[in-house]
């Protein structure tokens, strides 16, 4: 029981039934403010009415002797006129104040000093016509606000009995709605998910409201992407044993042999080295994560040019930058790396005297673009580099078919930059007259 009462505790339909609870109660004690005020000056209104109503019924009852004598018929026509401290009083005074006549109600009562706060109160001045002259007179007309008070009273506690028990049955209704209904989709999911942790699905299919559409979606995503990363893997791993065969081979051959070959032993080494080289990329590149984080590039190629400096500084190259500091890429830290590391290589194992670092965002895009001054690459050979174990350089001791590169450097570059949605140019350099990569990727 603790153990539900604290999954309940920290669940969403507990969050919901609370808001709902608190909406639903603000709105009760709204709605019974303003029909309590609605109420209690209707009744009011009412009670004035009602003496304005009997002042002139009085008034026509009045028959006017003269200046101080006023007669009234001994039975009124509201009766609790005739009845002692009835709460209903009725008094005319003449024209200097005086009390000129007071209904048998009134008797003992004093009415010198009328309140506002306990009586409701009607006057009505008149100049009443006789024999010429005009006599002026004042009808009164008092109501005790006991009763007023606990009519509204009354109707208060009525109000907030039913609204009380509005409330409560609102909100369990509500809660019990969005439990079994609003929250529906949400279980839904969670027996999806379950049965795509166990193999029974292969993504979220079902019926899902709009709103969480797009949670599936993303899931399915970082589903598919995850697969996609396996299958992957699992590919590199098949084809990395099966490439391994046959330089291995030749390696156990040539040890075997009465006369080692020492420079193909090397070749077959390096070889070995690039096919696990590849085949690793090749497993972990499968372009930007469904939740890729935005990496900024200054950092990164500052890292980059470090790392390699001792080999610039061996090849006497020299390393500049022209980083705009607000350029990023939606793409892993170590895929960069990776980018930067073999392009740099390259670049610098090419590059006479000089190898530049640019970026630029601008127009919806993101350059980054890499500038030597070595003998660049003619305009026939750009696509044919761009393929898995071809060479356009030919210097000994390069990346070339007489030095010890193996051919992958530009298409691993190639494949890295399309994979992220981008696109790459080998182009000359426009300042260093040598090669120039320039990728391009979209800023979004």
């Amino acid at each position: 029981m603790n153990a539900w009462l604290r999954k309940l505790r920290g669940g969403l339909i507990l969050r919901l039934a609370a808001v709902t609870a608190v909406t639903v109660l603000i709105f009760s004690f709204l709605t019974a403010w303003m029909l309590e005020a609605a109420f209690r000056d209707n009744a009011a209104d009412a009670v004035e009415t009602r003496l304005e109503a009997q002042v002139l019924l009085l008034m026509g009852l009045a028959e006017v002797i003269g200046p101080a004598d006023v007669r009234v018929p001994e039975m009124l026509p509201e009766s609790r006129l005739q009845l002692p401290v009835s709460g209903l009083y009725a008094r005319i005074l003449g024209a200097d104040g005086q009390t000129l006549w007071r209904s048998p109600s009134a008797v003992g009562v004093s009415l010198s000093s009328w309140s506002e706060d306990e009586y409701f109160s009607f006057s009505l001045p008149v100049q009443w016509e006789l024999e010429g002259t005009q006599v002026g007179l004042t009808f009164q007309m008092l109501e005790d606000r006991a009763a007023f008070t606990e009519q509204v009273e009354q109707y208060r506690i009525s109000l907030w009995q039913g609204l009380m028990t509005m409330s409560v049955s609102m909100i369990l209704v509500l809660s019990l709605a969005l439990w079994f209904w609003g929250l529906r989709p949400l279980r839904q999911v969670r027996r999806d998910l379950d049965a795509l942790r166990h193999g029974d699905h292969a993504r979220l299919e079902g019926n899902y409201p709009t709103e969480v559409r797009s949670l599936t979606g993303s899931i399915n995503d970082l589903v598919e992407f995850e697969r996609a990363r396996l299958t992957r893997q699992q590919n590199a791993l098949a084809d990395l044993a099966h490439s391994l065969k046959t330089p291995i081979a030749a390696l156990r051959l040539n040890l075997e042999s009465a006369h080692p070959d020492s420079d193909d032993m090397q070749r077959q080494v390096d070889r070995l080295q690039g096919i696990v080289q590849h085949q690793l990329n090749q497993a972990q590149r499968l372009g930007p994560a469904p939740f890729q984080a935005r990496e900024l590039l200054a950092p990164i190629i500052e890292r980059t040019g470090q790392a390699l400096g001792r080999l610039a500084a061996q090849e006497g190259v020299t390393l500049e930058t022209d980083l705009a500091a607000d350029c990023s890429l939606r793409m892993d830290s170590g895929a960069i790396f990776e980018l930067l590391g073999n392009t740099l290589d390259n670049a610098i194992r090419h590059a006479t005297t000089r190898v530049r670092i640019t970026t630029r965002c601008q127009s919806g895009e993101v350059r980054l673009i890499i500038d030597d001054d070595g003998p660049g690459i003619p305009p026939a050979d750009r696509a044919r580099v761009l393929e898995r174990g071809q060479r356009a350089d030919t210097r000994t001791g390069s990346a070339g078919e007489g030095g010890n590169g193996q051919g992958l450097g530009l298409s691993i570059i190639h494949t890295l930059v399309t994979d992220h949605g981008g696109r790459l140019f080998i182009e000359q350099a426009p300042e260093l007259y040598g090669a120039r990569i320039r990728m391009v990727f979209p800023a979004s």
